[in-house]
Parts: structure tokens; sequence; C-alpha cells
């Protein structure tokens, strides 16, 4: 991502508190080359989820009486 913008920026600190309580499981000393697979998988899902998440709550609404 080149040059975020402040609802981007929002979104990527989202995903840092996804990781974070992640790695408040693994422990906070595992080195990254020490991850398991399924750790570094897990820690890769919780960036792009808390991203995407952010990302939905922040956009913009419809209005709902457009049919589409």
């Amino acid at each position: 991502m080149i040059d975020p913008d402040e609802r981007e920026q929002a979104a990527l600190r989202a995903a840092l508190k996804n990781m974070a309580e992640l790695m408040t499981e693994i422990g906070w000393s595992t080195r990254f080359q020490d991850l398991g697979e399924a750790q570094a998988l897990a820690l890769a899902t919780a960036a792009v989820d808390g991203f995407q998440e952010a990302m939905a709550k922040s956009a913009p609404r419809h209005d709902p009486e457009v049919p589409f």
C-alpha cells in the first residue's frame, strides 16, 4: 500500500490490534522465524481480517431506499 489515506491508516491500526491479541497468546518473545506455519497463517489472517473489517465499517453507507 503506497501512501495510505486516513481511513486506511485507521484500518491498519485495527489490524495491529488483532495481531497484538494473537501475539499475546503466542508469546511476545517468540521470533517470527520460530513461528509454526499455523501461527504465521493465523497472524496473516488476523492482519487481513482486521483491515478488511475496519474498512467495511468505515465505508460510506448507501441510502437504504435505493434497491440496488
